[in-house]
């Protein structure tokens, strides 16, 4: 999927640069992956599991 960037950051942004983009639900995230890392700033602080990682599953 091609998303358009707009405004004065995405002017800055060169051709083929890593853009991180924030998923609209975070259930769609959760549905993919086993635990989620957080951070503070450059830090790695606790790894939490998503209902995947605990052997859940929604349908």
């Amino acid at each position: 999927m091609q998303t358009p960037l707009v405004g004065a950051a995405a002017d800055a942004l060169a051709l083929g640069e890593r853009v991180w983009f924030r998923h609209a639900k975070a259930g769609e995230l959760a549905e993919r992956v086993n635990s989620f890392h957080l951070v503070e700033g450059d830090r790695v602080v606790d790894e939490v599991p998503t209902y995947r990682g605990e052997g859940r599953a929604f349908l």
